[in-house]
């Protein structure tokens, strides 16, 4: 269904790239339970909050989008990743995500099967996702791609 522009939305989407080139899988694996236990339960709390995705680049990145009804919630959701990182050692090794802030002018999602409620949420961070990963791949050369 399409939304019209009277339902507001902003986005945040942290990109974090290893030092190394390379997500470790032992290390992945760890640190999405700590996002799961530790951070995900404090960002829900904020209100306005819709969602937060987290997404393994092809192992060379970590992509995090997180989805808010106000300005206002978006940056507190952009505070509270920050001093995560901070605390969080395997974060704090990827280094300073670069962040990208915008109001969604538009979306459409898809109808809703049931849905594990671990996995509940805006369909909009799936397609946004995929063309975050897109676009990023038409601006590397192609011998980075």
């Amino acid at each position: 269904m399409c939304k019209d522009s009277e339902v507001q939305m902003f986005v945040t989407i942290r990109r974090y790239s290893p030092k190394n080139g390379a997500v470790n899988k032992a290390s992945l694996q760890l640190l999405r339970q700590q996002l799961h236990d530790e951070f995900l339960p404090v960002v829900q709390q904020i209100q306005g909050f819709l969602g937060c995705y987290v997404l393994n680049v092809g192992d060379r990145e970590l992509v995090m989008l997180s989805f808010c009804e106000t300005k206002e919630g978006s940056a507190e959701s952009n505070q509270c990743a920050a001093e995560y990182t901070l605390r969080n050692p395997l974060l704090f090794e990827l280094g300073r995500p670069e962040v990208t802030e915008g109001e969604v002018i538009t979306f459409a999602e898809g109808a809703r099967q049931s849905a594990p409620q671990s996995s509940s949420g805006s369909g909009a961070g799936a397609a946004l996702a995929l063309w975050f990963e897109e676009s990023r791949g038409m601006l590397l050369p192609a011998s980075e791609r």
